[in-house]
C-alpha cells in the first residue's frame, strides 16, 4: 500500500517548527534560492511527520531520498507551490504538476506516436509527463531518456490508470490522481 501526502509549501516556517531538525535546516542551505529551501524543508517535514522526528533522511548513489528503515521507500516531488510524498513497503516514483502548465507545446519531445495515439483528452500529455517523471523516480536510474527510454503501453480513460516500463525492465503501475489543481502520478512496480 502507498501512502500519498499532498500539500501547500508554507510561505515561511516558524522558528519552533517541531518537526523540523537542524539537520533539515543544515541541508536546506545548499539551495540559494528561497523556493527550493522551502519546498525541501517541506517534504522533510511531511516525511518526519509520518514516520517520526528521528527518522534519518539521506540519499542514495542516484540522488533520490531514502530512510533508515526496514521496507520502507519514500518519493518526493514538488513544484508550483505544492509537494507531494510517496510512502510505500516497496518502491515508488511520484510526481507533481500544476495542471495549467502548458505540456501540449513539448508532448513531441517527451511522447511517441504510439503514445500520442493512446488518448485524445486534452490533458493527457500533462498524465503522461507525470507518468514518466514518476517512472523516473521509480527505476532510480540517471541518464534516462523520458522519449526513448520510457514508454506508456496503455491508459484507462475511465481509472485514469497506465501501464508503462523503463526497456528491458520489469512494467509497473501509474495512477493519476488529481489535488486542487495538480496532476499527480504514482508508479509501482506491477504484481504477478
Amino acid at each position: 500500500m502507498v501512502k500519498i501526502i499532498v500539500e501547500p509549501v508554507p510561505e515561511i516556517y516558524a522558528c519552533c517548527e517541531s518537526l523540523i531538525t537542524a539537520e533539515d535546516i543544515a541541508s536546506a542551505v545548499r539551495f540559494q534560492n528561497e523556493r527550493r529551501r522551502r519546498e525541501h524543508l517541506a517534504w522533510r517535514r511531511v516525511v518526519r511527520g509520518e514516520l517520526g522526528i528521528h527518522t534519518s533522511i539521506s540519499y542514495n548513489e542516484v540522488g533520490a531520498p531514502i530512510v533508515d528503515r526496514p521496507n520502507c521507500f519514500i518519493s518526493v516531488a514538488h513544484g508550483a507551490g505544492m509537494v507531494a510524498v510517496a510512502i510505500a513497503e516497496e518502491r515508488v516514483g511520484i510526481d507533481i504538476e500544476c495542471q495549467e502548465r502548458d505540456f501540449e507545446s513539448a508532448k513531441s519531445r517527451f511522447m511517441s506516436c504510439r503514445e500520442l495515439a493512446l488518448c485524445d483528452k486534452a490533458e493527457f500529455a500533462g498524465y503522461v509527463w507525470c507518468a514518466k517523471e514518476a517512472l523516473y523516480k521509480l527505476y532510480g536510474r540517471r541518464g534516462i531518456d523520458l522519449s526513448n527510454d520510457i514508454q506508456i503501453k496503455s491508459f484507462d480513460p475511465k481509472s485514469e490508470t497506465m501501464r508503462g516500463l523503463l526497456l528491458g525492465e520489469p512494467e509497473a503501475h501509474i495512477e493519476i490522481l488529481h489535488y486542487d489543481n495538480n496532476i499527480v502520478a504514482v508508479a509501482t512496480f506491477t504484481k504477478e
